[in-house]
């Protein structure tokens, strides 16, 4: 047998499930989980949720700007909202908690009524399937729509009240001074109904300070008026009017006009906050890619250096001297990332050379030099499936080539060498140059500048080159080596 929602007095744990089944907004089963699986506990923690709502003294610290106290207000909603399993509004909740620790203001302000909507609509949902639980004299009122009509004719504020006060709630207000002072007391209502033609302040001088104030710039302004032509329509719709009514004011039209802004206005603010939750989403997945992308890039380049004994760090050295160049240059964030990634990995193909020749400590023969000199290729060959990031390629296949041609695999020569690989060709010589060998030690700071300048315009590229000499220049303690 069904039972019926609103007679469920909480004594029938059959009925129990039955209700816990309707609260199809909610994560149930982490709920549950945390009233350790007392389903008529966990309906008590429901229903305390609404009674001890916390949307007053939210809004009372919102419209005080007492960050602060917002805080403790928004803190205490993400927790008890995780206990009850609305994980949207919990996330949302610890959004705006970080947003008022750190004080930031055009966060909160862009974002609170959209957390407002969000609560205020689950404490309907859940009062809806729980009537009889709820003792709603004892909670923070659980308010509709808030609609303040502000107009110095009484008589077309009785209107208003006669035609929506059964469907919302009605704010009133006979000049712009009183509906500000109304608004700072803490009425912040969903919609405003705003006569344009008042004394002192009219209609279009009050949705200016409203629209100016970062607290109120996101709540709807419907102008009424008993002008019917287009110049006084099109300055309300500058200003920020969302309709135009006509007085007087016919009870079906303004009915029909009202719902269909709240609906809109409600389908708006929930939208933005999707698509606010799935960015977040987005941006997150891409931080833990780009975490678990480095983590692999940086796991090869450990390994290519443990392959040569007496190059212990020289790709993680290249990709530091290779991005200090790139900054000078002005690359961006992500050509900088891009290039980071290419010097981190230029020695890959020295995977596939034989452990007996990297480590030689006595000089090459020519034919251990010439398999030697095959590693970009072999390198071109390992990275060239990574078509999204085509730089990585270049830097392992070209670094080796020399302004002047003179260089291998292929002898390309100035310009037609990529950029990438020019730089890491500087880089990786600097480097060279800097760090211990089996057969020599360390050159001096004096040394590596003379070497570096007499490469220019044949080994290296002479603008990056030139670049790398005012790098070292700079370099007053010499502290850029190995």
């Amino acid at each position: 047998m069904k039972h019926d929602v609103g007679q469920f007095d909480g004594e029938n744990t059959d009925d129990a499930s039955e209700i816990i089944e309707r609260l199809t907004f909610l994560n149930t089963k982490d709920g549950l989980q945390q009233c350790m699986d007392d389903k008529d506990f966990y309906l008590d923690i429901v229903s305390t949720f609404v009674e001890d709502n916390v949307l007053d003294d939210m809004q009372t610290c919102y419209l005080g700007n007492d960050w602060g106290g917002y805080r403790v207000k928004v803190h205490a909603l993400k927790s008890s909202s995780a206990y009850i399993g609305a994980e949207e509004l919990r996330a949302k909740a610890k959004r705006m908690e970080d947003a008022a620790k750190q004080e930031d203001v055009e966060y909160i302000n862009m974002n609170h009524h959209h957390l407002v909507a969000m609560y205020e609509d689950l404490l309907r949902n859940i009062t809806a399937v729980l009537p009889k639980r709820i003792n709603l004299e004892a909670s923070s009122q659980i308010k509709q729509f808030t609609i303040f009509v502000v107009d110095d004719s009484r008589l077309n504020r009785q209107v208003v009240v006669e035609v929506l006060s059964n469907t919302y709630n009605i704010e009133e207000a006979a000049s712009g001074q009183e509906f500000f002072q109304q608004l700072e007391e803490g009425i912040l209502p969903d919609l405003v109904l705003l006569d344009v033609h008042m004394p002192r302040e009219n209609g279009h001088d009050i949705i200016g300070k409203l629209k100016a104030d970062e607290r109120y710039v996101h709540i709807p302004v419907v102008f009424m008026t008993h002008d019917n032509d287009l110049s006084t329509e099109l300055q309300g719709f500058k200003e920020g009017a969302v309709d135009f009514i006509t007085k007087p004011l016919n009870p079906a039209l303004l009915m029909a006009r009202i719902n269909r802004i709240l609906d809109l206005y409600y389908l708006q603010s929930k939208l933005q906050e999707e698509i606010q939750i799935r960015t977040q989403a987005i941006l997150d997945k891409t931080q833990q890619m780009t975490i678990m992308f480095d983590e692999i890039i940086q796991a090869l380049a450990n390994t290519i250096d443990a392959k040569d004994k007496y190059t212990k760090g020289h790709s993680d050295r290249v990709s530091k001297y290779s991005v200090m160049i790139g900054k000078q240059l002005g690359y961006t964030e992500m050509q900088l990332l891009r290039l980071k990634y290419a010097a981190l990995l230029h020695d890959i193909g020295k995977i596939g050379i034989p452990d007996g020749i990297i480590n030689k400590t006595a000089p090459l023969t020519d034919e251990e030099f010439e398999t030697v000199k095959t590693h970009p290729v072999i390198g071109g060959d390992i990275l060239k499936t990574i078509t999204s990031v085509k730089d990585i390629y270049d830097g392992a296949m070209y670094h080796h080539e020399h302004y002047d041609g003179s260089g291998y695999p292929e002898g390309l020569y100035g310009k037609g060498i990529p950029e990438i690989a020019r730089i890491i060709n500087v880089a990786d010589s600097y480097d060279a140059m800097t760090s211990r060998r089996s057969y020599r030690g360390m050159l001096t700071q004096e040394e590596v500048r003379s070497e570096l300048e007499k490469g220019l315009g044949s080994q290296f590229d002479p603008i990056i080159g030139s670049i790398m000499l005012q790098i070292i220049d700079d370099d007053f303690g010499f502290t850029l080596h190995e």
